[in-house]
C-alpha cells in the first residue's frame, strides 16, 4: 500500500503540475495582445483601480487604453478586456467631423470648441490634458486619411465634402466667431483658405453671418459644416440664412452675366453713406468689378448705384450678399403706344393707345419712339428712378425697373399731357391738316425729355390715325388721297423743272460746241477765209430753179415738182434732172409762169 502511495502521489503531483502548466499557458496566452497593421485595440480594466488620477486624461488612459496596430502588447486577461476596431477611415470625396464626448464643458454662448492640436485627435491624453472642450470641433479629418481615434473620447462623423457647381458661387454664412457690429450686413473678411481652415478663421477675428469672400465654381472644399452653412445652386437652407438675406434664390448664385447689348449697374448694400445723394457714388480702384468686397470697403465704398458700370460681353462672380446687378439695354429701345399683349418682357407693356377726343370725334393714335441708353447714363437713370422690386427682393440679376419707369412715368406722361393739350386746343379739321406739325412738336417735347436725362433720342413716328366715325375715316382717307395727288403732281412739276433746265443746258453746251470750233476755224484759216465759206454754203443751199423749158403744157410746168430731188454729194448743188427729149424751145415768159407756179407751191406746203 505504501508503494502504490508511493507512486500515485508523485503522479499526480505530475498531472497536477502539467495542468496548471496548460492552464499557465492558456491564461498567458489570453493575455497576449496581438493587434494587426490597420486596426487598433481598446483595452479596458474590468475592475476599478484603487490608485488615485491626477487628470481626466490619466483616468481614462488607466480604465481604457488605446493600443496602436502592428504590435502585440501583454494585458492579464482577468483584469482587462480588449476589443479590436477598424481604423476610422474618411472615404475619399468625404470629411471627418469630430465631436468629442469627453474634456471640459463650453462656455455660455460658445458654439464651438477652442482648438488642441492632437495629432488629428489620435492623441486623446493631449487633447485632454491640454484643456479640449466638448462639444463640436474645429479641426475636420482630411478626405482619404486613416486614423486611430479613441471611441470613448471623440465621435466621428463622415460628410460630404462642399460642390460648388461651374459657372456658379457659394456664399458663405458664419455661425461661429465675433459679433457683427450692429448697421453692419458683411462680417469683416478674413483670409482663410476659402473657409478651409477654421482654427484661421476663429484667430483672426473672423465674424458671424454672410461672408464677403465667395467660393469660385467647379471646386471641392473641405469646410466644417458645423461652423459654416454654404449655399449653393444646388442647396439653399434659407433657415440658416439671416431674415434679411431670405431673398436669395437659385439664379442668385450663378455667375452674373451682362450681355453685350447691355451695361450691368451695380448697387451695393455696403458701405459707407453717400455724400451725394442725387449722384451715384464715385469710383473706387482696386475691386476687380466688385468682385472683392474687402478692397472695395477698405478703400472708402460707398453703398448704392454705382458709377462704375460692368461693360457687356463678360461675367462676373459678384457676392449677392454684398450687390446685386441691374442689366439695363445698351442697344436701340423700340416703344410702341398701341394695342399689344401685357408681357414682362417689354418695356412698353404699360404704354396704350393714344386716344384723344377732337370735337366730340373719338381719334385713335399709334405713336412710336425709338433711343438708346449710353453706358454712362445708366447709372443715373438707376439713381434717379430707383431699382426696389417687392416681388423679387433685391438681389441677383433683375429686368430692370429704372427704364421700365422711365417709359411709363417720363416718355408715357409727356405724351399724355401733350395730347390732352391738343385735344383741347385743336379743332378735329386742324389736326387733320396740321399733322406735320403735330408730329414736329410731339418730337420736340419727346427729345426733350430725353436729353434731360442724357439719353439719346433717335425717331419719332406717328402710325395709323383713326377716327371712330366712319365719317370722319371717309373723310380724312380723301384728304390723305388729295395730299398724295398734290404730292404727286408737285413731284411731276419738279420733273418738269429739271427737264427743262437739262434742255437749256444741253443748247448751251452744243452753242459752247460749235462757238469752240468757230473760233478755231478762224484761228486756222482767218476770218475772211470761213466768212467766204459760210456765204458760200447760204448760197449754195438757196433752191433756184436749174432747168428752164420753153412751154406751154401745163403737165410741163408742173413737172419739176414730180421730179425726185438728187441728194447733195459732195458740196455739189442739187439739180432737177429731166427728159427734155421732145421740148421745144419756148420764150422767157414760161420760165415766170414756172416761177409763180413754184413759189404757190411753196406757200401750200
Amino acid at each position: 500500500m505504501d508503494d502504490v502511495t508511493g507512486y500515485v502521489l508523485p503522479g499526480l503531483a505530475i498531472l497536477a503540475g502539467l495542468g496548471f502548466l496548460v492552464l499557465f499557458v492558456q491564461y498567458i496566452r489570453r493575455s497576449i495582445v496581438d493587434v494587426p497593421l490597420g486596426r487598433f485595440a481598446i483595452v479596458t480594466r474590468k475592475y476599478s483601480s484603487f490608485r488615485f488620477a491626477g487628470s481626466l486624461a490619466e483616468a481614462v488612459n488607466r480604465q481604457s487604453k488605446l493600443l496602436t496596430g502592428g504590435r502585440v502588447y501583454f494585458r492579464l486577461h482577468r483584469l482587462y478586456e480588449v476589443r479590436i476596431h477598424d481604423m476610422i477611415s474618411i472615404p475619399v470625396g468625404s470629411i471627418g467631423i469630430v465631436h468629442a464626448k469627453m474634456g471640459g464643458s463650453l462656455e455660455h454662448g460658445q458654439p464651438i470648441a477652442r482648438h488642441v492640436p492632437c495629432d488629428h485627435f489620435q492623441d486623446f491624453e493631449k487633447f485632454l490634458d491640454q484643456g479640449g472642450q466638448q462639444g463640436p470641433q474645429i479641426e475636420i479629418l482630411g478626405s482619404g486619411g486613416q486614423y486611430a481615434i479613441h471611441p470613448t473620447v471623440f465621435e466621428v462623423r463622415i460628410a460630404k465634402r462642399t460642390y460648388v457647381p461651374l459657372r456658379t458661387i457659394g456664399v458663405v454664412v458664419a455661425k461661429v466667431g465675433e459679433i457683427m457690429p450692429y448697421g453692419h450686413t458683411l462680417a469683416r473678411h478674413v483670409e482663410c483658405n476659402y473657409f478651409q481652415n477654421g482654427v484661421k478663421f476663429l484667430e483672426d477675428g473672423g465674424q458671424q453671418g454672410p461672408q464677403q469672400a465667395l467660393l469660385p465654381g467647379g471646386s471641392y472644399y473641405d469646410i466644417n459644416t458645423d461652423m459654416f452653412n454654404v449655399l449653393t445652386q444646388n442647396q439653399i437652407d434659407l433657415e440658416t440664412v439671416p431674415l434679411s438675406h431670405h431673398y436669395l434664390e437659385p439664379e442668385d448664385l450663378r455667375l452674373v452675366s451682362v450681355e453685350s447689348e447691355e451695361t450691368g449697374v451695380v448697387i451695393v448694400t455696403e458701405g459707407l453713406h453717400p455724400v451725394d445723394a442725387a449722384e451715384p457714388a464715385p469710383r473706387i480702384e482696386g475691386h476687380e468689378s466688385f468682385q472683392f468686397p474687402w478692397i472695395f470697403l477698405a478703400n472708402g465704398g460707398q453703398f448704392g448705384p454705382q458709377s462704375e458700370v460692368l461693360p457687356g460681353g463678360s461675367t462676373y462672380a459678384i457676392n449677392p450678399f454684398f450687390a446685386r446687378v441691374v442689366r439695363i439695354p445698351s442697344r436701340e429701345l423700340i416703344l410702341s403706344w398701341g394695342r399689344k399683349e401685357v408681357s414682362a418682357d417689354r418695356y412698353d407693356s404699360e404704354l396704350d393707345l393714344i386716344e384723344v377726343t377732337l370735337d366730340g370725334f373719338h381719334v385713335s393714335v399709334e405713336l412710336t419712339q425709338t433711343f438708346v441708353i449710353p453706358p454712362e447714363t445708366a447709372p443715373h437713370l438707376v439713381k434717379r428712378f430707383g431699382e426696389d422690386d417687392e416681388e423679387h427682393g433685391t438681389a441677383g440679376v433683375r429686368k430692370s425697373a429704372a427704364v421700365q419707369r422711365l417709359v411709363t412715368r417720363l416718355l408715357g406722361v409727356v405724351v399724355k399731357g401733350y395730347f390732352n393739350e391738343v385735344s383741347n386746343s385743336h379743332l378735329v379739321e386742324e389736326f387733320i391738316s396740321d399733322q406735320n406739325q403735330v408730329r414736329a412738336e410731339l418730337k420736340t417735347l419727346v427729345e426733350q425729355a430725353l436729353r434731360e436725362q442724357n439719353v439719346s433720342p433717335r425717331l419719332t413716328t406717328i402710325g395709323a390715325i383713326k377716327f371712330q366715325s366712319d365719317e370722319m375715316n371717309e373723310e380724312f382717307r380723301h384728304i390723305a388721297k388729295l395730299r398724295q395727288q398734290s404730292r404727286q403732281l408737285g413731284q411731276q412739276l419738279t420733273n418738269a423743272a429739271v427737264e427743262t433746265d437739262l434742255k437749256r443746258e444741253s443748247i448751251k453746251q452744243a452753242k459752247l460746241e460749235r462757238s469752240a470750233e468757230l473760233e478755231e476755224d478762224v484761228r486756222i484759216l482767218g476770218r475772211d477765209q470761213v466768212a467766204a465759206e459760210r456765204m458760200a454754203r447760204i448760197d449754195a443751199s438757196r433752191q433756184v430753179p436749174q432747168v428752164l423749158v420753153a412751154s406751154s403744157d401745163p403737165g410741163v410746168l408742173d413737172l419739176p415738182r414730180r421730179v425726185r430731188g438728187v441728194a447733195h454729194r459732195g458740196g455739189q448743188v442739187p439739180g432737177w434732172v429731166l427728159d427734155t427729149e421732145d421740148v421745144q424751145p419756148q420764150p422767157a415768159r414760161l420760165t415766170e409762169a414756172y416761177d409763180r407756179k413754184e413759189q404757190e407751191h411753196g406757200d401750200e406746203r
